[in-house]
């Protein structure tokens, strides 16, 4: 029912992540500043893996989520059509069932309910030709993911209390955007990649250790926009982002070995985008 549900969803709303905020002079042409806001639903996948001890171990979870975001940029008068920008996201998780394998066979299953945020900062170039538009961009920013596990069942026995999991990630990267004005409408497309050169991961079922990582995330994006007015625009469309972390060096404090699993994110998310310029 749930992956019903979510496809109903996105037949009724086109999606964008929040990475690729509704730009704000494709189609609203009012000055150097520009703010919007955006939210909506997806789903938020989570996988993790390691066969560092012997048989390997994977998790696997999909929850439903939903997202909030605001967005500002400034347009530089001079250098002309260089310009700077923040976009922030908030995800919030709508739990589900997380299920554990050793070598194929279960052996725990879990509840598992997520928090992200996002605080990405842009400093790019932007022109046209005709009626294409395009950018190009550097960024860097700082991203937190919150896990929380609760009602355990290891191998049939139940396990009291939860089990919390953060990601501090620091993240520096580049992309590019280009559409096609047809009238009030246009045609957008995104891309972009980002390196995390620093992660840091605290499990407080391991509060002894704290593991140092690193990884990448990929990010793309196809919409629809529209001239509301001369300085508000809408954004529709559909996005896909795969963030990938590699598994950690294994650490020893006295007796006990631990180490943070390679881990995957898939985010696909359901969103509308409003941007006002002036």
């Amino acid at each position: 029912m749930k992956k019903i549900r979510v496809s109903l969803i996105f037949l009724i709303i086109f999606t964008i992540h929040s990475s690729g905020q509704l730009e704000f002079d494709n189609l609203a042409h009012a000055g150097n500043f520009g703010f919007g806001t955006h939210g909506g639903y997806g789903y938020f996948k989570y996988e993790e893996r390691s066969s560092a001890f012997g048989p390997e171990q994977k998790a696997k979870s999909q929850q439903d989520a939903f997202i909030f975001g605001v967005s500002g940029e400034y347009s530089f008068p001079k250098p002309e059509n260089f310009y700077a920008g923040i976009t922030t996201d908030w995800l919030f998780g709508l739990k589900d069932r997380e299920t554990w394998k050793e070598d194929g066979v279960r052996f725990q299953i879990n509840d598992i309910k997520v928090f992200g945020q996002w605080y990405d900062f842009r400093f790019g170039y932007k022109n046209s030709i005709d009626n294409l538009y395009y950018r190009l961009y550097v960024s860097g920013g700082w991203d937190g993911i919150h896990f929380k596990r609760s009602n355990l069942f290891e191998r049939g026995v139940a396990r009291a209390g939860t089990v919390t999991k953060d990601f501090s990630l620091w993240r520096t990267g580049g992309g590019i955007s280009l559409g096609y004005k047809i009238g009030k409408w246009a045609l957008d497309s995104r891309a972009s990649y980002a390196y995390f050169p620093f992660v840091e991961i605290d499990d407080s079922s391991l509060p002894e250790f704290t593991f140092d990582t690193n990884g990448t995330c990929l990010d793309a994006g196809l919409g629809i926009a529209r001239m509301i007015t001369k300085n508000m625009g809408f954004y529709a469309g559909v996005s896909y982002t795969l963030l990938t972390l590699d598994e950690s060096d294994v650490m020893q404090r006295g007796s006990i070995k631990a180490v943070s699993p390679e881990s995957e994110i898939e985010i696909l998310l359901g969103v509308v985008n409003l941007t006002y310029a002036f």
